[in-house]
């Protein structure tokens, strides 16, 4: 199997969607040996599913629906999509998104006092031979988002000519 440009970004498409509408649908895009791992920024823990049942409540908020359940509704936008060089013939798939979430009432534990909220990631896709998700890696830069939200997070521009490392003992 393979994919070009133009089918790697109707692969995003089709992920985005089922991703922000349909549960079982975004489930039905991975195939039964999975591996799914979401990483938060600078996160130490990896949220890792390698079953469709371990798959399905990972995925579940990002399709709600409802603007008063505090799950807040979730939109995906793919600003690009790139076919790699994958395993065993098959393609991979690397997908550039901006996400926004409106209506969260806490965003990774973190109250939002009904703020928007938005940021960007990374998704890879390793594809199996049928097409269907086998591997996925995701990489979420919240950083922006937990700082927003008040956290005291420090993001030292190290490369900057006169940065200080002892500012930030201050």
């Amino acid at each position: 199997m393979s994919l070009d440009t133009t089918m790697a970004a109707q692969h995003a498409a089709r992920w985005t969607n089922a991703l922000t509408t349909d549960t079982q649908a975004a489930v039905d895009l991975y195939a039964d040996d999975l591996v799914y791992d979401d990483h938060a920024d600078s996160d130490h823990m990896i949220d890792t599913a390698i079953t469709k049942d371990e798959l399905t409540p990972r995925l579940a908020p990002f399709a709600n629906t409802d603007s008063d359940n505090g799950g807040g509704i979730h939109t995906f936008t793919v600003t690009g999509a790139f076919q790699l060089a994958g395993v065993n013939g098959n393609p991979a798939v690397l997908i550039l998104w901006d996400w926004a979430g409106e209506g969260l009432a806490t965003f990774r534990g973190v109250p939002t006092e009904g703020k928007s909220l938005s940021t960007r990631g990374i998704t890879w896709h390793q594809l199996d031979s049928d097409g269907r998700i086998a591997r996925e890696t995701t990489y979420w830069n919240d950083t922006p988002v937990l700082q927003e939200l008040g956290l005291p997070i420090i993001t030292p521009e190290y490369w900057l000519e006169g940065f200080d490392p002892a500012a930030l003992a201050r």
